[in-house]
């Protein structure tokens, strides 16, 4: 054969050429895959890269959680657009961002056998069918899809066949150890919605940072943890539920005067008899208390009702002389602090009763409550001051603090110069007779001495939740102590 002429020649040459590249063209066409355009988020750092390989030129590198978009890949690579180069990443950091709404994690029924499939569609792949009456999960959905997974398979189901399922806050019972503020908010900034009395119980449902989210009076809001025992029990009183029946007491009313002997527990019942100041009669119905009616016998032999305002246990002399009410604080459901099984309510009674003891031969004496069976309320308390001519009023209470480093006596006044020496008198004597850290007198806005005409102070003896304090105040030897320097603190503000 002979030579083909120079510019035949040539013109052979670049079609085979061209041939060649046009070959090669269509291959890297067909082992790729274009797709819709599909957001992504970055897993990682990742490098982009000029062709879908490891030994292609790094072009840059994409931080990690970045947003990028792909239509079109080869193998594991996509072909992507960042910062106006463009190139390949592995797919292995890619992470797929699905477009739909995030919601908690909600426990649904189907209602029908219904299809899991593997995208928000019905033209999707159907990876298996999720009998009638399963349970599933869902916490993402795409219109009216939900994403579930169900026998290890991960897919999407109609909304249309799930029902949701409604589960009962799981609750725990936690009863109060002391006066606690019951908040809008976890914080101590968040506003007082209303102060839980002690010893009351309360449903938690969630606890974050010792704040507890508790339902209250048919309200929900948030408590402190430290003043919250696990269950529904508080301390046992230490007296129980007392039988009163046969309890000898006295009319408590200004000489000259009388109380009704009534033939029911009603005003507007028939009078028996009056009875004058000081009148001895024994109670015959077993409930103590110190507001409404109670079962009384004379010595002669009379049976009716008295007014309770006007009974005491404290034989009162037969002209006037000063009249005190002691107020042992809490009492009944309100334990008052409790720390260690031990009860701010059973310690206050104790040293009321021995400061009563030691003032009853000195001046008339009345008491809020005699038994750790009986809770009058803080109006209840005032109001029964406020019924006599009551010379002094003295609530006795004991500390808590969530520091176990707090200890020491305080005493209270509301108002005027009276309250304040009888505070002054009393603190003196609680630092001296019982060694107690001076924590000083203060003016404080609490009811019970708010609501009381009379002087009136209210007593903190030490902390409960002070070792050193609790100590002392579960000691019968300082008992003593607390309530002589009470009764000799009284004494000398008279």
């Amino acid at each position: 054969m002979g030579k083909l002429p120079k510019t035949l020649r040539t013109a052979l040459v670049l079609s085979l050429v061209s041939g060649c590249f046009a070959s090669t063209s269509t291959v890297s066409a067909a082992s790729g895959t274009t797709f819709t355009k599909t957001s992504y988020q970055t897993t990682d750092a990742l490098n982009l890269r000029s062709s879908n390989s490891t030994s292609s030129k790094k072009l840059l590198t994409i931080p990690k959680t970045t947003k990028v978009t792909s239509s079109y890949r080869k193998g594991s690579w996509y072909k992507l657009s960042y910062k106006g180069k463009t190139g390949y990443v592995t797919g292995s950091y890619l992470k797929k961002i699905e477009s739909g709404t995030s919601f908690s994690k909600t426990s649904y029924k189907t209602t029908d056998a219904l299809s899991l499939r593997s995208a928000a569609t019905t033209s999707s792949t159907r990876l298996l069918t999720i009998p009638k009456g399963a349970g599933v999960q869902s916490s993402f959905k795409s219109g009216n899809w939900y994403k579930v997974t169900y026998a290890n398979k991960t897919g999407y189901v109609s909304g249309s066949y799930l029902k949701k399922v409604t589960t009962p806050a799981k609750t725990t019972v936690y009863t109060t150890t002391d006066r606690l503020n019951f908040r809008s908010s976890p914080s101590t900034s968040g506003k007082v919605l209303t102060t839980i009395p002690s010893g009351t119980a309360v449903n938690s449902l969630a606890v974050k940072s010792n704040w507890h989210t508790v339902q209250y009076q048919g309200k929900t809001g948030y408590v402190m943890g430290t003043y919250l025992k696990k269950g529904t029990s508080v301390p046992a009183s230490t007296t129980g539920n007392v039988d009163y029946s046969g309890s000898k007491m006295y009319v408590l009313i200004p000489s000259g005067n009388s109380v009704a002997l009534r033939a029911s527990a009603s005003t507007l019942s028939g009078q028996i008899a009056r009875l004058g100041r000081g009148t001895p009669v024994v109670v015959t119905n077993s409930r103590h208390q110190t507001k409404g009616f109670v079962a009384v016998r004379t010595a002669s032999g009379q049976s009716g009702y008295v007014d309770a305002t006007y009974l005491t246990l404290f034989q009162p002399a037969p002209s006037n002389r000063p009249l005190l009410v002691l107020d042992p604080g809490h009492g009944g459901h309100d334990a008052g602090a409790v720390r260690y099984g031990v009860a701010e309510r059973d310690i206050v009674l104790a040293v009321t009763k021995q400061v009563a003891e030691r003032l009853s031969g000195k001046v008339d004496v009345t008491m809020s409550r005699y038994t750790n069976d009986y809770y009058p309320s803080l109006g209840e308390r005032s109001a029964l001051a406020n019924s006599h001519a009551t010379t002094a009023f003295v609530s006795v209470h004991i500390n808590a603090s969530t520091s176990t480093q707090a200890y020491g006596a305080e005493t209270f006044y509301y108002k005027g110069a009276s309250s304040i020496n009888l505070a002054r008198n009393v603190q003196q004597r609680l630092v001296s007779y019982a060694g107690m850290r001076d924590r000083s007198v203060h003016y404080a806005n609490y009811a019970v001495i708010r609501g009381t005409k009379a002087p009136s102070i209210l007593a903190e003896l030490g902390f409960l939740s002070n070792s050193a304090d609790r100590a002392k105040l579960t000691n019968a030897s300082y008992q003593s102590r607390y309530a002589q320097a009470i009764a000799d603190g009284i004494l000398a503000s008279l």
